[in-house]
């Protein structure tokens, strides 16, 4: 599961020891006032281009949007709504963060702890572990041991983790790991003797006021759940993947998968903000910023929260998760006591941006731009070289180029930092491994996700195998070259079938290993952000793109480089 953003909610109290009552029902819609109004026009453009989701946005108990846009199930044309339940990916990290920190607390382990007193049997490089390394990804175990629906057994997953490669010594850098996640949450277990969602429900849901959130005690319906969709395929809901009778297996359990709502998430954030769940002092533990995530980034993770600092100097505590297909974000701006909720059940569609855009537009920093203004510049455009692009705005008025021309994969995806020997080498990987998967041979593919071959070809079999059946004969592999990255390479390969072509995007980390997400799409794409009506920038390539009127009148697209006009195009046709 991926790392996760951001929001909060609704009021309600709810009776533990003392009698509450809920200030609000544990599911309404709402659009409030003139902002809650914005905002769900943003949404409805967003649903317009494809989006499907819950969404809820709130100033501390005062909820200003509660609604769900499109459809949670398309075949059955169930509408999604703010009390459909969700898979709130790796936001799921901060429930397990806040159950250590709750037996912390009572005195029951403490987060210096070693994992040899929870695993006599560890190994030398693993014993001497400590849970706070283990909560702030510092431990050094991979990202996954193998796929989140495996049904896997804590006993097995324990000596798979135990006996797994470290990426590097305990407490050297950062690196994402939901793992070390797992193990917390075996280690949860282990102290309270209680079973990981049990111990979750009874300590942290119910002083909550959570009644939907879990893995199965609240006893979903499976048509309660939406349906998750991957290039219009249905893939269908959590629950209709292999689980345990206790839930999911130890790849996903405790790191990811657990299922909400936006009300329901809102509820935690009350809970949290009031010290409901635990003092103010052991608060500011979770939230610390305990370790850089990245040296040149502005964010630091804590015990399963991002923190960093806005641009206006508030801070922001954020999570997101999602495993390609559906996806979700929680995140707060604790200064101003704002938060923001979205989940997404389509891939492609994601959360992080909804909830980034909600909040600049709750804080006023983010203003729109006229619709009328962008849609003259939408349509096919035409190089001088002869290339041709499509433009397209989304919903928060972001440019999208889309191009097929290997040509244009330097000039749209290039940084210019590129070193040949890097990116060759990076070719050459990318190309044997996708042409190999194509044709049956999965072992480049296992070898660059370090999982052993016959796991990797229960999953790579189906998505491969009927893709070749889908397009017919492969015709060609190539790879369209390699961008640079602070942190990772992207790799362009493009594959020709007897009925079309596919392009896919390796992401490597710079350690040469592949990370979890290997793109696949029928075209190539490039987004820049508004800077005006007219410019339209993408830091990462250091490229702008302009448009303005040729002597003609015709309006024509200029892409600059390094401040240096590179290229012209000029429109031909409206989409």
């Amino acid at each position: 599961m991926k790392k996760s953003r951001f929001f909060t909610l609704g009021v309600f109290i709810l009776a533990v020891g003392l009698v509450q009552a809920f200030s609000r029902p544990l599911s309404e819609e709402t659009v409030a006032g003139e902002l809650g109004q914005t905002l769900d026009r943003y949404m409805k453009r967003a649903e317009a281009n494809g989006y499907s989701g819950s969404v809820l946005a709130a100033r501390g108990e005062e909820v200003i949007l509660a609604k769900g846009y499109g459809w949670a199930d398309r075949e059955n044309k169930v509408p999604e709504t703010e009390s459909t339940v969700f898979s709130i990916g790796s936001i799921t990290k901060q429930f397990t963060g806040a159950a250590v920190l709750k037996l912390e607390a009572a005195g029951k382990l403490s987060t210096s702890d070693a994992l040899a007193k929870y695993f006599p049997d560890a190994p030398h490089d693993k014993a001497k572990i400590t849970l706070h390394q283990l909560l702030t990804h510092t431990a050094g175990f991979a990202d996954a041991l193998g796929d989140d629906y495996e049904p896997i057994g804590r006993e097995d997953f324990v000596k798979r983790a135990m006996s797994s490669k470290l990426r590097f010594a305990p407490g050297a850098r950062y690196q994402y790991s939901n793992v070390g996640f797992s193990l917390l949450g075996i280690i949860v277990e282990l102290v309270s003797g209680k079973g990981y969602e049990e111990y979750l429900r009874a300590n942290l849901f119910q002083p909550a006021g959570m009644t939907r959130t879990g893995y199965l005690k609240p006893g979903f319906d499976k048509k309660d759940l939406a349906v998750g969709y991957r290039n219009d395929s249905r893939w269908g809901t959590a629950l209709d993947r292999p689980w345990r009778p206790e839930g999911p297996g130890w790849h996903l359990r405790a790191n990811g998968g657990i299922l909400s709502t936006v009300g329901d998430m809102h509820r935690w954030y009350l809970a949290l903000k009031n010290n409901r769940i635990f003092p103010q002092a052991v608060r500011a533990k979770y939230f610390a910023p305990h370790v850089r995530e990245y040296p040149d980034g502005p964010s630091y993770y804590g015990y399963g929260w991002v923190t960093q600092k806005t641009e206006s100097g508030s801070t922001l505590v954020w999570h997101n998760g999602g495993n390609g297909i559906y996806n979700a974000f929680m995140g707060f701006d604790l200064d101003n006591d704002l938060v923001v909720i979205v989940s997404s059940n389509v891939s492609g569609k994601i959360s992080d941006g909804y909830a980034e855009r909600i909040l600049g537009m709750m804080t006023g920093r983010v203003k729109p731009l006229d619709e009328r203004t962008l849609a003259g510049k939408v349509g096919t455009y035409r190089f001088e070289t002869g290339e041709e692009v499509a433009v397209a705005f989304d919903e928060n008025d972001t440019l999208n180029i889309t191009y097929t021309a290997a040509s244009l994969v330097s000039l749209l995806a290039g940084s210019g930092k590129e070193k040949a020997d890097e990116t060759s080498a990076c070719d050459v990987k990318a190309r044997t491994m996708i042409a190999g998967a194509l044709a049956g041979d999965y072992a480049a593919l296992a070898s660059a996700w370090g999982e052993p071959l016959e796991e990797v070809k229960v999953r790579a079999v189906q998505y491969w195998g009927r893709m070749v059946k889908n397009l017919g004969q492969v015709k060609a592999v190539e790879a369209l070259g390699t961008a640079d990255r602070p942190r990772n390479w992207l790799t362009y390969v493009r594959a020709d079938f007897a009925s079309g072509s596919r392009f896919f995007t390796c992401v490597w980390e710079k350690d040469g290993g592949l990370m979890a997400d290997l793109r696949e799409a029928g075209s190539l794409e490039r987004d820049f952000k508004p800077r005006t009506e007219n410019e339209f920038v993408q830091p990462l390539i250091d490229a702008v793109v302009a448009f303005g009127p040729d002597a003609a009148g015709k309006t024509v697209l200029t892409i600059r480089k390094g401040g240096n006009p590179i290229l012209r195009a000029t429109k031909m046709s409206s989409s």
